[in-house]
């Protein structure tokens, strides 16, 4: 009871830390469900962040492009300037300059701000350079021009400076022809004019021709020095000219230049315009764009916000209604081991009654059938012997309902184990058949047992767990047949070398099993009644649930057949290993074992409350010339015990004012070790795996199970009088 209890306690405790984990796992869900979801949102900031930072860089890119076209125009100013020396160009230059100076100091990305401060040095640099590169060169345009007026002067003067020749005089006529218009005194029309105009007509009476003459005189050097001069001033002339004519080109290379930079300029202008148009043109649909992408990406954003606040709140309630379901679940959960346990509670209560019962049913039984027993080996007339056999087939059928009572219930504790011992399946077999003969017998059925054609084996395994299942088929069968027969088939398959089937048929022509009934035949209490039968047959309903319980254990199959009105067949396949040295003469030697003088120098204690249970005691060890002594109760025991020798002490369980447990105990602390160790053999009617482990741990040597045979009984005392 305490075990089970033990055992509840651990599985609740079990279930309730299984809850609680899954609970924690719940909220570590939560929990990674709220991270997520800050998460998110840090994600979306990010992304929001990003969005602008592309506009700003954006930006800047646009204002490197103006920066790189700026420096373009003031080249061009700064050439202008050094071409014309116009102010006007200087400032320009100047503007742009620091136009472009100021663009680079928006510039706002930390990486780049070294960067903009090295441009903004080196145009610094530049124009100290340009200015000092300006001064130079108007230097040299100046230099210029006062060597071409200097040179010019040098050579005239110096060609002047050569030898002077007399000179002599020179008459010079000029004829001077002039022309005066006369008027005429009849003026033309308009259209006449105007053809005259056209076809580039004159009037001879508009004109007329006067012719004048004019003389001069000149004073003309002699002819060496005439010659000298007009060659002096030829190679002036020439040298003039070149010089001339180098002025001149300066003048035209300046003007080329001049017109190259202004073109230049109108270019630059022009690509400036096509650049700041063409690049509006970019950011406004770059703008547009931008807005598009920006709007469908906080779109997006917002979708994904509201998105993920759904889940969250779907998951939230989720989550809420798992942690309800759970809560629901744990409190079904313990009102359903509150209900176990009351039923296990029940369950050990029951299996107690059970076992109080059988105590008391197996008491007096044993007095019963130890008395018809030993009344059997009396001489006894034909009726004498007839209310004998009827007095053992009673008691055996009260044992066998007892015996399925107290099975059941130590079935539903699990308490129950199978025995391993080598038996003849055959001689089990063949005691069933004797047992049930005498119920077939008053119902005048056959009962016919078909185990010629099978080996007989010896077998390893539980002989009265067979005889029990076959014998709840047989009775069973029995009790549901009116007429005909009964038989009990048995066959043998080998499934190896060591191992065998054994297959057993218990056929009955009776009244057989609907198909409807045939799936409930094996549940607890079912019986399958018919309400047209007036003298039905009333039982316990175990009979077929115990043989099908056992059977399981054996881990063997139970199957049954039935044609209603025909009659039914239940198959029994049970698996056993064969054995096969040292036990053939098993009945031999427990014949020899009974029949021997082993018992003439042993004296036996019998401790029992109950008169007929000593009467049926006495009457076997007189039997086999048994020395004993009686006592009623355990404290007449003991002071047996410390008074006299004895071999051996046979005690039952279930005593007033001392138990036969307790009884055990004192005997195993007596001070004489020899009367310690005493062997010590309990009668009892209780059968539990508790109930044994109590015996051996109180000290007790063994133990017989009531109702007992007398070989029952002399088997377990020859077992220990060694």
């Amino acid at each position: 009871m305490e075990l089970r209890q033990t055992s509840k306690h651990y599985l609740m405790r079990k279930n309730q830390r299984s809850f609680l984990v899954i609970f924690g796992i719940i909220i570590v869900f939560i929990t990674l469900l709220f991270h997520n979801s800050i998460t998110q949102q840090s994600e979306q900031k990010v992304l929001t962040t990003t969005l602008t930072e592309l506009e700003t860089n954006n930006l800047q890119l646009s204002k490197l492009d103006t920066i790189t076209l700026s420096l373009q125009v003031a080249e061009n100013n700064f050439r202008m300037y050094t071409a014309l020396w116009k102010p006007e160009y200087f400032v320009k230059y100047t503007e742009e300059i620091k136009s472009i100076s100021t663009i680079l100091a928006t510039l706002s990305v930390e990486g780049n701000r070294n960067i903009s401060g090295n441009i903004v040095g080196d145009l610094a640099s530049k124009r100290k350079q340009m200015l000092l590169y300006g001064a130079i060169k108007k230097l040299a345009d100046s230099i210029t021009n006062i060597n071409l007026q200097l040179n010019v002067d040098k050579i005239s003067s110096t060609l002047l400076a050569g030898k002077k020749f007399p000179k002599a005089a020179v008459k010079k006529v000029i004829e001077i022809e002039e022309i005066k218009a006369e008027p005429n005194g009849k003026k033309k029309k308009f259209f006449q004019r105007l053809k005259s105009a056209i076809l580039n007509e004159t009037d001879p009476a508009d004109t007329a021709k006067i012719r004048t003459t004019e003389t001069t005189y000149e004073p003309v050097e002699n002819g060496v020095e005439a010659y000298n001069k007009k060659q002096l001033e030829r190679i002036t002339n020439y040298y003039k000219g070149l010089l001339e004519d180098q002025k001149k080109n300066h003048v035209k290379l300046t003007e080329k230049e001049q017109a190259i930079l202004t073109l230049n300029e109108r270019i630059f202008e022009n690509i400036k315009l096509l650049f700041k148009e063409y690049k509006d043109n970019i950011n406004v649909s770059e703008t547009a764009r931008k807005v598009a992408l920006k709007n469908k990406a906080k779109n997006s954003l917002d979708n994904i916000n509201w998105s993920g606040k759904l889940n969250f709140v779907i998951s939230l309630l989720s989550y809420l209604g798992i942690i309800f379901l759970l809560y629901k679940l744990y409190r079904a959960y313990n009102r359903i081991m509150k209900a176990n346990k009351l039923a296990a509670e029940q369950v050990v209560s029951k299996s107690r009654l059970f076992t109080s019962i059988s105590h008391e049913m197996r008491t007096p039984l044993n007095a019963i059938i130890g008395v018809s027993e030993q009344l059997k080996s009396t001489p006894l007339n034909e009726d004498q012997k007839m209310m004998s056999k009827l007095l053992d087939t009673s008691s055996s059928m009260l044992l066998s309902a007892v015996n399925e009572v107290l099975d059941f219930s130590r079935l539903e504790t699990k308490k129950l184990s199978l025995a391993k011992t080598p038996f003849r399946y055959k001689r089990v077999l063949k005691e069933v058949a004797d047992t049930a003969k005498v119920l077939a017998d008053q119902k005048k059925l056959k009962l016919e047992l078909l185990q010629d054609g099978a080996p007989n084996l010896l077998l390893d395994g539980d002989p009265y767990r067979l005889k029990q299942i076959i014998m709840n088929l047989t009775a069973n069968a029995i009790k549901f047949t009116e007429k005909g027969r009964v038989s009990i088939q048995v066959d043998v398959k080998r499934t190896d070398e060591k191992n065998v089937l054994l297959i057993v048929k218990v056929i009955d022509t009776g009244i057989g099993i609907s198909a409807a009934n045939i799936p409930v035949i094996f549940n607890e209490f079912s019986q399958v009644i018919d309400a047209k039968r007036n003298d039905w047959q009333v039982g316990s309903g175990l009979g077929l649930t115990i043989s099908k319980k056992l059977v399981d254990m054996h881990k063997g199959k139970i199957d049954v057949e039935s044609t209603l009105r025909k009659g039914t067949t239940f198959t029994v396949a049970l698996p056993y290993r064969i054995v096969v040295d040292g036990e053939e003469n098993l009945e031999q030697q427990q014949e020899m074992m009974i029949n021997s003088d082993r018992f003439k120098n042993i004296h036996i204690l019998v401790v029992d409350d109950s008169e007929m249970n000593l009467l049926v005691i006495k009457m076997i060890f007189k039997k086999h010339g048994i020395s004993y002594d009686a006592a009623t109760s355990a404290a007449e025991a003991l002071q047996f015990i410390n008074k006299n020798k004895c071999d051996m002490v046979l005690t039952d369980i279930q005593m007033p004012e001392m138990d036969g447990i307790e009884f055990a105990k004192i005997i195993r602390a007596n001070k004489d070790h020899k009367k310690a160790a005493i062997p010590i053999i309990a009668l009892t009617g209780e059968i539990s795996a508790g109930a044994h482990d109590t015996y051996f741990s109180a000290g007790l040597n063994d133990y017989i199970i009531k109702p007992f045979t007398e070989i029952e009984l002399i088997e377990k005392i020859l077992d220990y009088i060694d």
